[in-house]
């Protein structure tokens, strides 16, 4: 028996892999039993970022009761510093070889961001920059469902982003959304060869509605077999048809639409 599709997930600045569990419950239910989904939690925790050693060393049993990981945390001066990306980067290295293969990965936010630098690294970028900082062996990603993604401004990341990236993308970005702005999510689809945009009503948040979810279906059908199914419903099967008539109507991006209130 063929294994299921592996997918990792990676959550957003100040969150969870549980939290994204929740946040993602409308892809959950699109990819349902015919995928493995892998929840990863940042190594950075952020709840105690504005202690100092004093604090801590004064509290040692300081307990909060949620988590609120990253994957980095931005230092302005002269330029950016992303302290902790190096230590997130080898994170996912060693997730890769112990617990891939992952065909795709789920991205919020910070977490799409990095799922971009994933797919980027795996895509042939390694050798022209930072990368993992130890031997990774996987191949390259195969797909991309992100949502309120963007790029890393420091010019010295900019090898990542050098070249177009050859692995099929799905976009959400909210029309209100006040984190990540529609330009900065669309330079961070640009930079894909065929991304699929879906621009929603709403804001910072992977949207909930059966329109969202029949075009996530309709993208990750070819990758997760059993997806779409033989009793697949009619608004699934239109929302296949609508990124087929976008991709005729444009070669380099399609765009769906989710104006329901």
């Amino acid at each position: 028996m063929a294994s299921k599709p592996k997918i990792l997930c990676l959550h957003g600045f100040g969150e969870s892999g549980e939290l994204l569990r929740i946040r993602s419950r409308n892809f959950h239910r699109v990819v349902e039993d015919h995928a493995d989904l892998v929840y990863l939690d940042g190594h950075l925790d952020i709840a105690n970022l504005h202690l100092t050693a004093a604090d801590l060393d004064r509290n040692n049993s300081t307990h909060v009761d949620f988590k609120n990981l990253a994957w980095w945390w931005s230092r302005k001066s002269k330029t950016v510093e992303y302290r902790g990306l190096e230590e997130s980067l080898e994170q996912v290295g060693r997730v890769l070889n112990e617990q891939g293969p992952f065909d795709g990965i789920l991205g919020f936010s910070q977490g799409a961001c990095l799922a971009i630098i994933i797919a980027a690294l795996l895509g042939g970028r390694a050798g022209h920059g930072p990368g993992f900082g130890i031997e990774v062996t996987h191949p390259p990603i195969k797909f991309l469902v992100l949502a309120g993604a963007f790029l890393l401004s420091e010019p010295g990341y900019k090898y990542l982003y050098a070249e177009k990236i050859n692995v099929p993308s799905f976009h959400m970005s909210g029309e209100y959304d006040t984190v990540i702005t529609r330009d900065e999510a669309r330079a961070a689809s640009s930079i894909f060869e065929s991304p699929v945009l879906f621009d929603f009503v709403g804001g910072h948040f992977i949207p909930q509605t059966p329109q969202c979810a029949n075009a996530m279906a309709a993208f990750v059908a070819p990758f997760v077999p059993g997806v779409l199914g033989d009793s697949a419903d009619d608004s699934v099967a239109d929302a296949a048809a609508d990124t087929d008539a976008a991709d005729s109507a444009s070669p380099e991006q399609q765009i769906l639409q989710d104006v329901s209130a």
